[in-house]
């Protein structure tokens, strides 16, 4: 004979009418698109939806964009290290030369 324990610990073990009701049926799952449906849409020439073609092609544009402004801001840092050497040797003449610095004249 089954006792109370018994059917408390198969409650835990096995799923209940009452836990089921959350998942979906049959009728719910009716609504998203089936092979055949892809299939169909894939074929239309009038799809406005991107294709795994098109997807890669913009991850390559995005990446050539990011490629040449990385290129800009080399040459920019490049050209910020040049007025910054500039700067230098100019505070080093104007040391040495007596002169005074341009911001005073």
């Amino acid at each position: 004979m089954i006792t109370d324990a018994d059917v408390t610990k198969l409650k835990k073990v096995f799923a209940t009418k009452d836990d089921l009701k959350g998942f979906a049926t049959k009728n719910d799952l009716k609504g998203f698109a089936t092979k055949n449906d892809l299939k169909a849409l894939e074929a239309r020439q009038d799809s406005k939806f991107a294709t795994k073609n098109d997807l890669v092609d913009f991850k390559d544009a995005i990446l050539h964009e990011i490629k040449g402004l990385r290129e800009e801001i080399t040459i920019v840092i490049g050209y910020k290290d040049q007025i910054e050497d500039l700067d230098y040797r100019v505070e080093r003449l104007e040391k040495h030369t007596k002169i005074p610095p341009m911001a005073s004249i």
